[in-house]
């Protein structure tokens, strides 16, 4: 529809935007495996 409207700007935030949500994704994904298990819990 608008490929021939959408500008070399436009083409990099869009890309930017992208790729600030995929290390998003990662960042919520890695924090609770690198979190470790506290020791006053324990499952007996």
């Amino acid at each position: 529809m608008f490929l021939g409207r959408i500008s070399a700007v436009d083409l990099l935030v869009i890309e930017f935007l992208g790729l600030a949500l995929v290390a998003m994704c990662v960042v919520v994904v890695a924090l609770p495996c690198a979190r470790k298990p506290t020791q006053r819990i324990r499952y007996e």
